[in-house]
């Protein structure tokens, strides 16, 4: 006979024997059970939410018991474990084994950024969120997305202890290329989510194994720099699929600016200054030489209404006079002006994954952000960040970027300095910020070569690399076979996905290690070639090399 959870008075023979413990699980059913041993118990939605299902059994065994649970007849194929020392499960998942499951971290000696409210649950990648979109205007955004913002009556998300529910959030589409296309979410921000209110669901359409960004986002934030926090989440709307999104935050934005900068790990508190500095978001052609007496120089930075471009100037007036062969000088202007260090960190990284759309390649994708709590009535301490990290590790990398094909990550960084740029109409001539603190003078490019070689040694790497991102395949690995699994309720026109690719979880499986369609390498493949490229260059090895250099190896660029 089968038994409500909520309405359960049955006492267990010894008290001893038995304790009250909680089920919470997402379903997208309309009968819901838990099963442990031969009896079934009911679970109702949870304060009449839509999927969360909840029920309080008070006849529960004692220590660990094996339990699983049944969706309209459809019983679970694996059992779960109860621990002895809990009274309530995580918000689980029908038919997603494992609720919390810890991924391996990159590490890294010199993380120095402390600034950071940090994950929270929000980005807390033990767990993968869901999110679900509910309400009429939904049915219009998912079904014939428009080039215009939408008001969602309701979005919810579902962490392992907690669920927050947002309404009236503004949302807009992007990329409509792809039937999985991207949305850009702005949350008043007095509702806000673990201190985020500017989210992004991006999705990885270029990238089979949907994985990158996500990577790139990791590396950064175990090398200690400014950066923008990602989640993997299932999305969801009126009950019907979305896909598998990289949830992400915005850099150039006050939600990112104030968690990133002034938050505390410890606390999840945020102490923000009451006035914020600017956030200037680059693209294409955004580059930092000085013309004070040309404001249309600086149009490819964006800023937000209210703001300007003073400070920026100013920035590019200091750089222009910084004499970069006086160590004083140096020191002086980092305090006063740029933090080198981050931004070594950032081009390093750009370099290494190729990534063609970001600064260094581009003047494209980042932010510039000025701490006031930094800054004097005549200084403003400036911090570079790197953001939208999708056409990285090969992907789209092709003319007029890339002249030399699949060899592409051979080609040492030092063919980068120094040179005439323009690639494209709206390219800047020059990478200013390149040119003056890495190749302006031996001391700094030593310094950014050794922060280089350091990111190899300790990262980027075949054995480090794979050995972290192997947890992230065998984690996500279902989560992909459910995106390639059903078919999305918008179709792009045959004109719009014309040249967009249309990958399948076949690919996915494969460019872990190989080439797929267009894109010419795997993701592994590409590490290896560029690690391999750099230990040759600099006679490096790392923890793990099967193939360590000779010992007559020479630098081929002795600084």
């Amino acid at each position: 006979m089968y038994k409500n959870i909520l309405l359960l008075l049955v006492l267990c023979v010894s008290s001893a024997l038995c304790r009250t413990v909680t089920f919470k699980i997402i379903s997208f059913g309309s009968k819901v059970q838990v099963k442990i041993n031969k009896s079934k118990y009911t679970l109702k939605p949870l304060n009449n939410d839509e999927i969360l299902y909840a029920g309080k059994l008070s006849t529960a065994p004692e220590g660990k018991f094996n339990y699983h649970y049944i969706v309209d007849g459809k019983e679970e194929n694996f059992n779960r474990v109860f621990d002895a020392n809990a009274s309530t499960t995580y918000i689980e998942f029908f038919e997603r084994k494992d609720t919390v499951k810890k991924l391996k971290t990159f590490s890294y000696p010199n993380n120095n950024w402390n600034r950071s409210i940090g994950k929270t649950e929000l980005f807390d990648d033990s767990y993968i969120p869901t999110i679900h979109i509910t309400g009429k205007t939904a049915d219009e955004l998912f079904t014939k997305p428009q080039n215009k913002y939408y008001t969602l009556e309701k979005v919810t998300f579902y962490f392992k202890n907690s669920k927050k529910v947002v309404t009236n959030v503004k949302a807009n589409p992007k990329n409509k290329n792809f039937a999985k296309f991207q949305i850009k979410m702005n949350i008043n921000s007095k509702n806000n989510v673990y201190g985020r209110y500017l989210l992004k669901l991006r999705n990885g359409g270029e990238d089979p194994t949907n994985l990158r960004q996500f990577i790139y986002g990791n590396i950064i934030q175990a090398l200690g720099m400014p950066s923008i926090h990602s989640n993997m989440v299932r999305v969801y709307y009126n009950k019907k699929p979305v896909g598998f999104y990289t949830l992400q935050e915005e850099a150039y934005s006050d939600s990112f600016i104030r968690a990133e900068f002034y938050g505390n790990s410890t606390t999840q508190a945020i102490n923000a200054p009451s006035k914020l500095g600017y956030a200037l978001d680059g693209s294409c052609g955004a580059d930092f030489e000085y013309h004070p007496d040309d404001m249309t120089y600086y149009w490819p930075f964006a800023e937000k209404s209210g703001e300007s471009k003073d400070r920026l100037v100013a920035l590019c007036g200091a750089i222009s006079k910084l004499n970069v062969n006086s160590s004083s000088a140096v020191k002086k202007f980092e305090q006063q002006w740029f933090d080198i260090d981050t931004f070594h960190k950032a081009m390093a990284m750009e370099y290494l994954t190729g990534d063609w759309d970001g600064y260094w390649y581009a003047t494209s994708n980042f932010a510039v952000y000025d701490d006031p709590n930094q800054s004097t009535k005549n200084t403003y301490k400036f911090y570079f960040i790197t953001q939208d990290h999708d056409e990285t590790f090969g992907v789209g990398l092709c003319p007029p970027h890339n002249t030399v094909g699949y060899n592409f990550p051979k080609i040492s960084y030092t063919t980068m300095l120094n040179r005439e740029w323009h690639v494209v109409p709206d390219d800047a001539d020059h990478r200013t910020l390149v040119d003056k603190f890495i190749a302006g003078s031996p001391a700094l490019q030593k310094r950014f070569q050794n922060t280089l070689i350091s990111i190899v040694q300790n990262i980027f790497n075949p054995v480090a690399f794979r050995n972290v991102v192997s947890s992230y395949y065998n984690r996500y690995q279902p989560e992909m076979k459910w995106d390639f699994s059903f078919k999305r309720s918008y179709t792009p026109s045959a004109a719009a996905a014309a040249g967009s690719p249309n990958y399948t979880y076949n690919d996915f499986e494969t460019n872990m290690e190989k080439k797929v369609g267009g894109l010419e390498w795997g993701l592994y493949e590409w590490v290896s070639l560029r690690a391999e490229a750099i230990k040759k260059e600099f006679c490096i090895t790392w923890n793990g090399d099967s193939n360590p250099p000779k010992k007559s190896c020479k630098p081929a660029n002795n600084l």
